[in-house]
């Protein structure tokens, strides 16, 4: 079984199939191989399962509680209070995406609405600050996990 299930891996890794493709066949091509149940066939119950989880419906839910608070000005007002009380720091406007994101994080509890919203807030604000655009994107993606 290992030794096909390899030899199985390495053709489609050598056809450029994406990674999570390889993965999705090799688990097909073995389970039909050597399963006494097939996987296919329990793969409709699967799909279904998981396509009627609750968190599917509550993330939309949070991004639209971002997208209120967003267009009512909230968050821009947030943020630019916490960028006033930041800004004796050393690289204020990061430290004021970590602020905003605690505090929207827990009003939220979502980490996607998190850095979604204060991302919309706090981009243009480091575009003028002239700021390194990739460590001030890393600044908001460790500031909204702490939603989670």
């Amino acid at each position: 079984m290992m030794g096909s299930a390899v030899s199985i891996l390495f053709v489609l890794v050598g056809l450029s199939v994406p990674i999570a493709v390889v993965l999705g066949i090799l688990a097909l091509v073995l389970a039909w191989m050597y399963s006494p149940m097939p996987l296919h066939r329990a793969l409709g119950d699967i799909y279904w399962t998981n396509s009627t989880d609750f968190i599917l419906v509550a993330i939309p839910l949070f991004i639209m509680m971002g997208e209120i608070l967003l267009r009512s000005g909230i968050a821009e007002r947030m943020y630019g209070a916490l960028l006033k009380w930041l800004s004796w720091l050393p690289g204020g406007l990061m430290h004021s995406n970590v602020g905003a994101c605690t505090i929207f994080a827990a009003t939220s509890g979502s980490s996607i609405a998190t850095a979604a919203t204060v991302g919309t807030v706090a981009i243009p604000q480091a575009r003028k600050g002239g700021y390194n655009e990739r460590l001030f994107l890393g600044t908001l993606a460790a500031g909204g996990t702490l939603a989670s």
